[in-house]
């Protein structure tokens, strides 16, 4: 062996002792990439095209002020590089590849978010609002794989982007910690082993009050937190969870529009409302009482954001790393 193969062999020993050892859970990322690929594609397409129409297509019931709005796209900055152009043939060849390839990809993202309110539509859409429908009134369009938007008083003036959303947060399951569960299936749908696993993810230095009241904030935060992107079956035990805790009662009612739900009560939680009015039949929240504040949502698929999200004042270089 010679002394650059010794050498080689030194040095491949040594980056292999000092690289940290990273367990990738691919049925996660697999989809993950797929779904950037073709939001990245998509958003190219976007921004050659010039004009985007942001027809927002949602059940809401106080209307879309914005939906008739047609937005300019997001201006091309690239330099351009001069590059031998393929046949017609090779284009059309790569073209219906492609095409194949993105409908098997759809396909594949539809049959991941079966059984979710938000299905295969790209964003999740929530509106809360005062009961008279217009005072602080908050909108959002969230999406696990997509830049969202946030929109404060109907006024596309006033919007926030968001980085992709697709945490359900950090759990300890079967004695492993997950600092930040991205595949929701890895949660039971049984509310008792759902507790469990509430109860074996409770820290000290985390949330407020006793086991309780911490355990009530991890099954709150669930159905809160974008709830679209998650089983409804787990929205449902995560709410039995919640109301069968020492403390809550839960008896049918409805909410202030009249519409019929389940209603939660939990005089002085710590970490989510004291009052909750959700559907049963999907685990969605339909409205939320926190002191004197009340809150009724508006939560439903939506197939496009009314503005184009910017990664300008976000702080961020890219939507990877926001």
């Amino acid at each position: 062996m010679s002394t650059d193969d010794e050498f080689a062999r030194d040095l491949r020993s040594r980056v292999e002792a000092a690289a940290p050892t990273i367990d990738v859970h691919l049925t996660g990322v697999v989809p993950r990439a797929r779904r950037r690929r073709a939001w990245t594609r998509a958003a190219g397409a976007g921004a050659a095209g010039g004009l985007v129409l942001a027809g927002v297509l949602v059940g809401q019931a106080w209307g879309a002020p914005w939906s008739t709005h047609t937005l300019a796209g997001p201006a091309g900055t690239a330099t351009p590089v001069a590059t031998a152009e393929p046949s017609a043939d090779a284009s059309a060849q790569a073209t219906a590849a492609e095409n194949t390839r993105d409908a098997a990809e759809a396909a594949a993202d539809a049959a991941l978010r079966a059984g979710t309110a938000q299905g295969a539509a790209p964003y999740w859409y929530t509106l809360t609002v005062a009961p008279d429908g217009v005072t602080d009134r908050h909108e959002s369009w969230q999406s696990p794989d997509r830049p969202g938007l946030l929109v404060w008083g109907g006024d596309l003036g006033n919007t926030e982007a968001t980085a992709p959303s697709y945490t359900a947060g950090r759990f300890r399951i079967d004695g492993r910690w997950i600092d930040e569960v991205r595949d929701p299936d890895v949660l039971p749908t049984d509310p008792a082993a759902l507790e469990q696993v509430f109860r074996d993810s409770i820290e000290p230095d985390r949330r407020s009050g006793s086991d309780d009241e911490k355990v009530y904030g991890m099954a709150y935060d669930l159905l809160n937190n974008n709830p679209g992107w998650l089983p409804t079956a787990l929205l449902q035990a995560a709410w039995q969870v919640a109301g069968s805790l020492p403390g809550s009662t839960v008896v049918p009612g409805e909410d202030s529009l009249g519409r019929a739900g389940e209603v939660l009560t939990r005089p002085g939680a710590q970490g989510g409302a004291e009052r909750i009015v959700v559907d049963p039949a999907t685990g969605l929240i339909l409205e939320m009482n926190s002191g004197a504040n009340t809150r009724v949502f508006q939560q439903s698929p939506a197939d496009a954001v009314p503005a184009q999200p910017s990664l300008d004042g976000t702080g961020c270089r890219s939507w990877d790393t926001c």
